[in-house]
């Protein structure tokens, strides 16, 4: 693609997303000129409107005179009408990593957060780091809302750029960051990874596009990713003495605390969300902020300041005396994170609603979710959440609910019917998965 400076006219197919429609307000603040098209109204394309963005919602009407770019979410294919329509106008079309690599490709310090697990988290926290850091002032992209900004993303000043570098269909190797940050590499996305092997590959390709690269010591994978690299390289560590380490870890009701040792001094670290896996993730985004000159102090106030990211471990309300908690967790990984932080802060039973996200995850990957779901006092899971796939894996959410001893939940509306019936006083109900579980909240609140 050409300079941005060479477009005018910008359309975004799919920009309802929250990549997308944050791209699409950072370049109306450059005076683009921006429209779109989504396949449905929600509360992003809502805000968009409100910004004076024209969307249309029906692809026989697609608006696309003047526009002389088109960028594209890897959710839609490139088969889509409307990409096929620019293609026969002769309209440059690209997808939304390029595009974000090519906003991070203008910054002196850009800070891209890969990993297979933690990066929103990981990517909100750098980002809470810079915000209040005196004369930072960043511009950052997220993938999820962030409730210090009010919002998932920030335009800042032209210094310094945070994003999260996402590995799905090899989108990250679009990013050319001056600083790449690997938490982990682990097999996910088996629709497109076939192996793990390729994994590490697309890993190490992202990790070699930087200058400097701050890995995971504990994570064997990531380790191998950057064997070649020829970039300065850092590594941290929440077992190991390297880099960034920390030690005298601390878990007192989920929230942990520790010394983070640094080239020439130690510091107390304290965090604001819960869980043990986030000391890793804190020790990433110290890394990443000490080598780009901030001071141990501003990284600390910055850690200490940040409160998490939505569907991250969020409390979304009470039902029955209940504590109801909504979270991203898909994988199984992630899965045993989210209830070990569970276990620690819970007062009484864990209960799990679980909606798996698509078929040829949870076939990959079916013992280890069955394994990870165990950990909960208490499972409901509700049909997959096919998102771009059809059922032809052989699984389902009935099976997995027979295999945890669960029990299955026909619809979302099953699934509040379930809490309702069954969550008690001092209980913590986790509505748990990538698709749109979430609005089961939404129903008990509204109905119960």
């Amino acid at each position: 693609m050409k300079s941005l400076s060479f477009y005018n006219k910008i359309y975004f197919v799919g920009i309802g997303g929250i990549s997308m429609s944050s791209l699409a307000l950072i370049m109306k603040s450059r005076g683009k000129a921006v429209l779109g098209y989504d396949r449905s109204r929600s509360k992003e394309t809502a805000m968009l409107e409100s910004h004076g963005i024209d969307i249309a919602y029906e692809i026989d009407n697609p608006k696309l005179d003047g526009v002389d770019l088109v960028v594209y979410t890897a959710a839609v294919t490139v088969n889509h009408g409307i990409i096929t329509e620019a293609a026969e106008r002769g309209i440059e079309i690209i997808t939304r990593a390029m595009l974000l690599g090519a906003i991070a490709e203008g910054y002196a310090i850009s800070v891209g957060i890969a990993g297979t697990h933690g990066k929103s988290t990981t990517s909100g926290m750098i980002s809470r780091i810079f915000d209040l850091a005196p004369g930072r002032n960043p511009t950052y992209a997220v993938g999820a809302y962030l409730p210090f900004a009010g919002g998932c993303y920030k335009i800042g000043g032209d210094e310094s750029f945070i994003f999260e570098a996402d590995e799905y269909k090899d989108s990250f190797l679009s990013f050319k960051p001056t600083t790449a940050v690997v938490l982990n590499v682990h097999h996910d996305h088996p629709d497109y990874f076939k192996s793990i092997q390729q994994i590490i590959s697309s890993f190490g390709k992202y990790i070699s596009q930087s200058e400097k690269a701050v890995i995971n010591l504990d994570c064997p994978n990531a380790v191998k990713a950057a064997e070649n690299y020829k970039g300065k390289l850092y590594y941290f560590s929440v077992r190991e003495k390297t880099d960034f380490y920390a030690e005298n870890i601390n878990i007192d009701g989920g929230y942990a605390s520790y010394d983070i040792v640094y080239p020439g001094g130690r510091s107390r670290v304290r965090l604001s969300v819960p869980g043990e896996h986030n000391a890793a993730n804190s020790a990433a985004a110290f890394a990443a902020c000490y080598i780009n000159g901030l001071t141990p102090e501003e990284i600390i106030k910055g850690i200490g300041a940040f409160t998490g990211v939505a569907r991250r471990f969020e409390k979304v309300g009470e039902i029955n005396g209940s504590t109801v908690i909504n979270d991203y967790a898909h994988h199984p990984d992630e899965i045993t994170a989210c209830l070990k932080t569970a276990a620690q802060v819970a007062k009484g039973r864990v209960i799990t609603v679980f909606q798996p996200h698509t078929f040829s995850r949870l076939a990959s990957l079916y013992d280890a979710f069955v394994a990870s779901l165990s950990l909960s006092d208490i499972v409901a899971v509700t049909d997959v959440y096919s998102a771009r796939e059809t059922d032809d894996c052989g699984v389902s959410g009935r099976l997995l609910a027979e295999n945890t001893h669960g029990v299955y939940c026909c619809g979302l509306d099953g699934a509040a019917e379930f809490i309702k019936s069954n969550a008690q006083k001092n209980d913590l109900v986790i509505l748990m998965g990538a698709g749109d579980i979430y609005k089961v909240w939404e129903l008990l609140k509204n109905n119960y």
